[in-house]
């Protein structure tokens, strides 16, 4: 018993290193998106004064609206390019790639057709009015212009994370913040464009973060390829469905933002702006947290896919686990930030003023309370989309978004103000908390998870070690399964063979490092007799089938090809994939 236990922890590892790499570049990428919003924030708040903050409030749901678009469609159509790519479907992950493509680029044209010539009454709609009219015109009619870049950044990003290329996604961000921060600066500073030189900069800096992405498909490894297909319409239905629980938090954000704004200018006229302002600080230190939850999702989504499309349900609630732990962890850290620096932090956004200082730092320090719980909801969010439980999914955000936050606010703001403001989402997220609890008593995701992605027939996973001391303990394991199975003596032979001639060349060819510690997980599945081979090893730069020269002798490769149903080999996640059907 505690040699399978050490087993299972091996092959369990597998998944624990693609979730904190995927984590690792995600909260990377998330918090490229975030920064970008701060620098904006801090720098219109310092040069333009508590009127530019203002209206950068009033715009975050434009880009609210924006990341609806993007990322229902994009979270939706990569859960699937994800399970496609998990069960090695690459023309099925390419079709729904390039249709969502053309979706995405078709409401970025239509959100631009429709906005810019009714911008006034966009700014009507949004509460700029008065002195803020000026400088929200001028900030938003670039912000409108923009609309297919932000779509496209958003389904893009998505895309390159799923095709295992995380890093790019975040390099992509990296040069959205620099660029953003350099155009700023030469904008608002140096040519004094004013607000209209914020927009500006951050435009323009998305849309050479989404040429980054770009880069991606002109790689070799890459398994999904640029096209545009036209979509059906069940394919946009299931976009929109399986997207809609995490796509869906951002036009409920940008609902409860503007009806909190128009709240605090109409409960009180002589510091509403104030008030509008003080909120956008809070709202733009929130995103910070934001990005890690955002980020642990983000990695759930694409690895939990991935692992559903290979029917590994072990690994998906191993995942789900880890990234509670991470979720818990991360919220605590910031919250003790956030409570300890809360002077520091609001005067960092331009706000100096004692009266309006005395209103902001009580309002920080209360709110801070809902990251607590903030993480667990946004988590489990992604996760019952990534498996299936859409309706779930889209049901709290429905609840945790938008209604729970439309009572309270209506109830809370114009009796406390700032206070009920931070009040509300404190509550809001502390009752969702007790619904995902009793979500997970009734109807719990790991026994949903394992009645449907559990294989059905017999199975052996085990993890080894890389070097030559396995081969021989390869080979009697192998024997053991094949002889208790049954396996005819012609499969036995080559599932042997095609193990042993992938550890072989990997220790000659592949071990370029060897101080690092490399493994390789074997998986043979019995199908309703169909025997199914899946070979997966952490080797970053070695693949044995696309090298030059002998890395592997092409007789091996002939017969893997004419000895099996189906035969494939990918990089996917962190690891090389070897998939066969004898």
């Amino acid at each position: 018993m505690p040699e399978v236990k050490t087993e299972r922890r091996a092959a369990m590892q597998f998944a624990k290193s693609a979730y904190w790499y995927f984590l690792f570049w995600g909260i990377c990428s998330a918090l490229g998106t975030t920064l970008s919003t701060l620098i904006d924030a801090i720098l219109v708040g310092n040069i333009v004064g508590s009127d530019g903050l203002a209206v950068t409030s009033i715009a975050t749901p434009v880009f609210l609206v924006y990341a609806l678009l993007g990322m229902t469609l994009g979270v939706g159509a990569n859960v699937y390019i994800g399970r496609s790519l998990g069960a090695s479907d690459v023309e099925n992950a390419n079709l729904t790639f390039h249709r969502v493509l053309l979706v995405g680029l078709a409401v970025g044209l239509v959100c631009l057709a429709i906005v810019l010539p009714f911008r006034e009454r966009m700014l009507d709609f949004l509460g700029a009015e008065g002195d803020l009219r000026p400088l929200a015109r001028q900030y938003l009619t670039v912000v409108f212009g923009s609309a297919p870049v932000f779509v496209l950044y958003h389904i893009m990003s998505a895309s390159v994370r799923t095709d295992s290329d995380p890093k790019l996604a975040a390099a992509s961000s990296a040069v959205v913040v620099v660029v953003n921060l350099t155009l700023d600066i030469f904008f608002m500073q140096v040519l004094g464009w004013g607000i209209v030189g914020a927009s500006t900069a951050l435009c323009i800096a998305e849309g050479l973060g989404l040429v980054v992405l770009l880069f991606h498909f002109a790689r070799k490894s890459a398994l999904l390829k640029l096209g545009l297909k036209l979509p059906r319409l069940e394919d946009i239905e299931r976009f929109v469905t399986n997207g809609f629980g995490v796509g869906s938090a951002c036009i409920f954000q940008a609902v409860v933002m503007f009806t909190f704004n128009t709240l605090l200018l109409a409960t009180d006229s002589e510091h509403g702006v104030t008030y509008v302002a003080i909120f956008g600080v809070i709202y733009t230190m929130s995103t910070i947290p934001a990005a890690v939850f955002d980020g642990a999702g983000n990695a759930i989504s694409t690895v939990v896919s991935i692992f559903a499309g290979e029917r590994d349900s072990e690994s998906m609630l191993v995942t789900m686990r880890l990234g509670l732990k991470i979720v818990l962890g991360g919220g605590v850290l910031v919250g003790l930030a956030f409570v300890g620096f809360a002077p520091q932090l609001v005067r960092f956004f331009g706000i100096s003023d004692p009266a309006a200082l005395a209103a902001a730092v009580p309002a920080v320090r209360l709110y801070t309370i809902c990251l607590l719980f903030m993480g667990i909801n946004s988590l489990s969010t992604a996760f019952w989309q990534a498996i299936g439980r859409a309706k779930l999914a889209g049901g709290m955000s429905l609840v945790r978004n938008f209604a729970l936050m439309m009572v309270l606010g209506w109830v809370l703001i114009p009796w406390l103000h700032l206070t009920g403001l931070s009040l509300t989402y404190v509550l809001a997220e502390a009752l969702c908390l007790v619904g995902v609890g009793v979500i997970h008593l009734r109807s719990g995701s790991p026994t949903y998870v394992e009645k449907k992605y559990c294989t059905a027939g017999k199975s052996f996973e085990k993890v080894y070690a890389i070097s030559t001391e396995s081969i021989n303990e390869v080979a009697d394991d192998l024997e053991h399964v094949c002889d208790e199975w049954q396996i005819d003596y012609k499969q036995a032979f080559f599932i042997h063979l095609i193990a042993e001639e992938l550890i072989l060349n990997i220790i000659k060819f592949g071990l370029k490092d060897t101080h690092k510690g490399r493994s390789i997980a074997i998986k043979l599945m019995d199908n309703q007799g169909e025997v199914i081979l899946r070979i997966r090893d952490n080797v970053h730069t070695y693949n044995p089938f696309d090298s030059e020269g002998d890395d592997i002798d092409n007789a091996v490769i002939h017969l893997i090809t004419q000895k099996t149903h189906y035969y494939n080999y990918q990089r996917k996640l962190i690891f090389n994939y070897l998939y066969l059907i004898l």
